[in-house]
């Protein structure tokens, strides 16, 4: 039986905690800073989409989508919203490359046996009146794709890993880890508390450079705005809608209730120091940054795409915005497993955006890999050690390769 301590109670720690302590191989100790799930994970527009072009990545999304299903049938509580994802290939000069795009993300669902099917632009306008579909556009609609809250996704992992006997403790800030030649042998807390570890995971989302940096573990990430916006009410809108996924006009909809949910990806990218992050979960909620305060920058350079294929922001009212903050790596994957200094340390982090729809595959994997059991995807495609070869300088405290992380959102085109 391995003792393992999980430093970050997000969605990405609680996932990593349940696989391990349900393996039966397992006690998992996990910390939390402040409360579970209250950080980075609340924040998430939580998309679970299925569409990928690698099957490895793909996989990951299909194992929380089938811990989804597991939890409502164990809790007794439905709690994802299967609307559906409409990806559309716009008619225009991209839209050969758009349909390439799609068309790979189908076969790639075969293999894993998705469900997908082609629809044409009156099929996508009786689906989603409130956009503007051009004559010659084409859509790949995934039926069994949505949404789900974030925070009880989460709270359905700890809930399952507690009743299997973890220890989930909140309120207890790591400060550092502790050596033992070349091991991770546990970690210590702010008031000098030490906990022992065959294994240490650390699970804390982008605070997760500052305590490797401590170490000599430079990880390849930075923090990166995410946001995105809700309209009033409309009378277009319906609650049962499908997602939308339009990579011409770099945005993402769905329905929120009678209201619209919509992000886009701008390249007014802002991008934080991680030394300079808000260490409470009350300061990372009331977070802005300085050069896009209110995202009306984003807003502006994309306003015109916008409108241009969904008409009835012209005459919205903006209820909300969302301001958060995702770790991007320069490839948009996330960085999971050990690291090449220290025997037993792994990582759980740099989901770029989508650390909700992988949270299942992630918890997997890192359970595989500390137990030493065969990966169920190819674990090399995450490993953190991946970009040593490209960049001069991997390092999250360097401004210039910071700029290099944050390309991966502006170019991100899945949801």
């Amino acid at each position: 039986m391995k003792n393992v301590v999980i430093v970050g109670g997000g969605i990405l720690g609680l996932s990593c905690t349940y696989y391990l302590q349900t393996s039966g191989s397992a006690h998992v100790t996990l910390l939390e800073a402040g409360t579970f799930a209250a950080a980075t994970t609340s924040q998430a527009a939580a998309l679970l989409t299925r569409a990928r072009s690698d099957v490895n990545d793909g996989l990951m999304v299909d194992e929380s989508h089938r811990m989804i299903k597991h939890f409502e049938h164990t809790f007794q509580q439905t709690f994802m919203h299967r609307n559906g994802c409409i990806h559309i290939a716009n008619q225009g000069d991209s839209f050969q490359q758009e349909l390439a795009a799609l068309q790979m993300h189908q076969q790639q669902g075969k293999q894993r046996g998705i469900e997908s099917y082609w629809l044409n632009a009156k099929e996508i306008q009786q689906q989603l009146p409130w956009l503007h579909i051009k004559n010659e556009s084409l859509a790949l609609f995934y039926p069994d794709d949505g949404h789900a809250d974030p925070y009880l996704l989460a709270n359905f992992y700890r809930q399952a890993a507690k009743q299997a006997g973890a220890a989930l403790h909140q309120g207890i800030r790591v400060k550092q880890l502790l050596e033992s030649g070349n091991r991770v042998v546990g970690v210590r807390s702010e008031s000098n508390h030490d906990w022992l570890a065959d294994a240490v995971i650390i699970a804390a989302g982008p605070w997760s450079s500052i305590l490797a940096a401590q170490h000599q573990v430079k990880l390849a990430m930075a923090p990166i705005r995410s946001h995105y916006w809700i309209t009033d009410n409309h009378n277009l809108l319906q609650p049962d809608h499908a997602m939308a996924i339009s990579p011409t006009s770099k945005a993402y909809f769905r329905s929120e209730n009678k209201g619209l949910l919509f992000g886009v990806r701008d390249s007014q990218t802002c991008i934080a120091d991680p030394k300079e992050l808000p260490l409470s979960q009350q300061d990372i909620h009331n977070h802005r940054f300085e050069q896009d305060e209110k995202g009306w920058l984003a807003l502006e350079e994309n306003w015109q795409s916008l409108i241009d294929i969904c008409p009835l922001l012209e005459t919205a009212q903006l209820n909300h915005y969302i301001n958060g903050i995702s770790s991007y790596t320069p490839d948009g994957l996330p960085l999971l497993g050990p690291c090449d200094q220290w025997r037993n340390l792994f990582f759980a982090t740099g989901c770029s955006g989508a650390g909700i729809a992988w949270s299942g595959g992630i918890g997997r994997l890192l359970s595989e890999q500390v137990l030493a059991q065969k990966p169920f995807v190819n674990e090399g495609r995450y490993a953190l050690n991946r970009f040593e070869q490209h960049f001069d300088t991997v390092d999250p405290m360097d401004e210039n390769f910071r700029q290099q992380c944050a390309r991966a959102r502006s170019d991100k085109k899945t949801g």
